[in-house]
């Protein structure tokens, strides 16, 4: 049936609306972010800045698979997903800011955020190819120096992270920055024992410490790796 331009003119209008209402507006008007939602980044930082020299392990480059990097809510405890599939995380060694990940999160009060150290399944082919080597998958990768040797540390396991919030953040601005902090130092010690990253027998030692170094989560909408 040929469509007249009065009615091509109702469906070009139809349409505008849709998508309008599909897109959403900001507080500020514009239609820039889906409405009821903030932009929000997740970042890391090392909260032991600087290794004490004469450190025995020197850490400078760090890298991790992550996934599913999730927001829990404070009324119903449903997890709002902010990323699922699996990428690679570079962490700064300096005590800098370094961005995570970012996406779009329903505004309201959080309790927890969520996320998975991951290990390539055997029929995943990871983003970058140094979490796989023949038929051994990888989750972690540091590498360093132990007494002025450098070294290769790759963890073999997943592991799922859980950090409460000290209290409920309101995440209801148009973005907002969460830091995730970290600490590297405590990877390689038992007590106040150096680990050797070479020697396998400490592997499960040092998966744990890798696990239990990200202990605090905060507000850090300024970016300057402190809480607001």
């Amino acid at each position: 049936m040929k469509q007249t331009p009065k009615s091509l003119f109702f469906l070009a209008l139809l349409f505008a609306s849709s998508l309008f209402f599909l897109t959403g507006c900001d507080e500020n008007g514009g239609i820039t972010i889906p409405s009821g939602a903030t932009e929000i980044t997740v970042s890391t930082r090392s909260n032991d800045n600087l290794d004490n020299p004469p450190a025995v392990v020197v850490i400078t480059e760090v890298k991790a698979l992550v996934s599913q990097v999730e927001f829990e809510q404070e009324s119903n405890q449903n997890n709002q997903v902010i990323k699922l599939s699996p990428f690679v995380v570079f962490f700064n060694t300096d005590g800098t800011l370094r961005e995570m990940t970012s996406s779009f999160i329903i505004k309201d009060f959080y309790t927890k955020v969520k996320f998975q150290i991951h290990k390539p399944e055997d029929n995943e082919t990871p983003p970058d190819p140094e979490f796989v080597n023949g038929t051994q998958r990888y989750s972690f990768i540091i590498k360093g120096t132990y007494n002025g040797s450098p070294f290769t540390y790759k963890s073999k396991k997943s592991a799922n992270v859980v950090i409460n919030f000290g209290a409920a953040i309101n995440i209801n601005l148009k973005k907002m920055n969460i830091t995730i902090a970290f600490n590297k130092i405590g990877w390689f010690k038992n007590g106040s024992v150096d680990l050797n990253p070479s020697d396998v027998q400490n592997e499960n030692l040092i998966d744990d410490n890798i696990k239990n170094s990200f202990k605090a989560a905060f507000q850090d909408n300024d970016k300057n790796g402190n809480p607001d």
